[in-house]
């Protein structure tokens, strides 16, 4: 079938449509909480009844990353399927992700080197490769480059290395395969290629095989192509037809993941059960996520349409980034709230709301003063979508 036919095979009701669907702003919302808690959300260190409770669910936030991809994979994709004819589209595609992701990227890797001096960062080569997204290689080889001693954190930029390699690949894939059939092979044989490269990882290093597995594109896409099948499907059917089928997917992939955690004892991806199949189970789990929120009128739609969630969803991009980057800094302050409040419990809550208000402040001054700037000069680069009264649905704006 060919991009064209794509489209126009699907019913003229409910489709993925070219305005700006709302809810998947808060799912984006909550795809950073799960992280940010991940980070800070059980910090107390003690044995109080309320962190205790806490743990369990705040240990698996670390599965925001793969909301993130399934996502990215969604919009991506639906993007490219109905840009596919514009003459600039690649020269589009690519400036209008650098204008998105490059400012802060950048910009931060700036101000940390101004900071040099002030803070005695302790830069080494092998830091380079962060500049080229090319950080959560260098990280499988040498994990200590993860930090900047002292006081900086750069770990987490692994995902954002994850998705520019995937960035780099997937139009061209998208612009030269065009065919849904043939593109939904690539996604299905993508993803049993990635469990193959994490078999022969865990049978290399069988200590380490998990973490390589978690840290680069080949072993860790099922999330974005899973994502992008589900953006190349909602241009040959309805959304209504393809949530028929939701409900029994998502108990399936619910059931895995529940069953690997009881096994494991824990909700952490360090194991070798969740680099074999929770990463595929969790792409499913989100993907079926990502539908029901698309869906008017569902549950999880209204929940990703409330004004605090899409707040988050808006700056997520900034907060990701700058969340976790003082880390070594902030968490100084955990034993200093902790004697002052006389309190372990209510001193670890002062410090995680601390972090999430100074990480929010600091990521809308970045986007309303800084990078808004950039991203006006989209409009350089204008996608040019397909009439609307062709039939043709465009993907949401990402």
């Amino acid at each position: 079938m060919s991009g064209a036919a794509i489209e126009a095979s699907a019913g003229s009701g409910n489709r993925v449509s070219a305005r700006h669907i709302q809810s998947l702003d808060g799912l984006r919302g909550i795809a950073f909480l799960a992280v940010f808690f991940f980070h800070y959300g059980v910090s107390a260190h003690t044995n109080t009844g309320w962190v205790l409770f806490a743990k369990p669910i705040t240990a698996g936030g670390w599965a925001g990353v793969d909301l993130f991809f399934v996502l990215s994979g969604f919009l991506i994709t639906g993007i490219l399927l109905d840009t596919s004819d514009d003459p600039h589209y690649f020269r589009n595609f690519y400036m209008r992700r650098a204008l998105r992701i490059f400012p802060v990227f950048y910009g931060v890797a700036l101000i940390l080197l101004l900071l040099t001096p002030f803070l005695h960062l302790q830069w080494r080569l092998g830091h380079l490769s962060f500049l080229f997204y090319f950080g959560n290689i260098a990280m499988q080889v040498d994990p200590s480059l993860g930090e900047v001693p002292p006081y900086v954190r750069i770990v987490h930029t692994w995902s954002l290395a994850v998705e520019e390699q995937f960035y780099l690949v997937w139009p061209m894939v998208v612009f030269y395969v065009r065919d849904a059939k043939r593109l939904i092979s690539v996604c299905i044989s993508g993803m049993a290629a990635s469990l193959l490269v994490r078999l022969l990882f865990l049978h290399i290093a069988p200590q380490a095989g998990w973490e390589w597995s978690y840290m680069n594109l080949p072993s860790h896409c099922d999330g974005l192509l899973c994502g992008a099948m589900v953006a190349i499907l909602s241009r040959q059917v309805s959304l209504t037809r393809m949530l028929r089928h939701v409900k029994p997917v998502f108990i399936a992939s619910l059931a895995g993941l529940a069953a690997i955690i009881h096994h494991n004892g824990y909700a952490g991806y360090h194991n070798n059960w969740f680099a074999i199949a929770g990463f595929p189970l969790l792409a499913v789990f989100f993907t079926c996520i990502l539908l029901w929120t698309i869906q008017p009128e569902t549950a999880l739609c209204r929940l990703g349409q409330t004004r605090i969630l899409r707040f988050f969803g808006k700056y997520s991009y900034g907060m990701y980034i700058y969340h976790n980057l003082f880390f070594p800094l902030v968490a100084r302050l955990l034993s200093i709230l902790q004697h002052r409040l006389h309190s372990p419990s209510l001193g670890g809550a002062a410090y995680v709301f601390i972090a999430l208000a100074a990480t929010t402040v600091a990521s809308v001054l970045s986007f309303e003063l800084y990078e808004k700037r950039w991203l006006s000069l989209k409009s350089h680069f204008p996608y040019h979508k397909p009439n609307s009264s062709a039939g043709k649905p465009v993907a949401a704006h990402s």
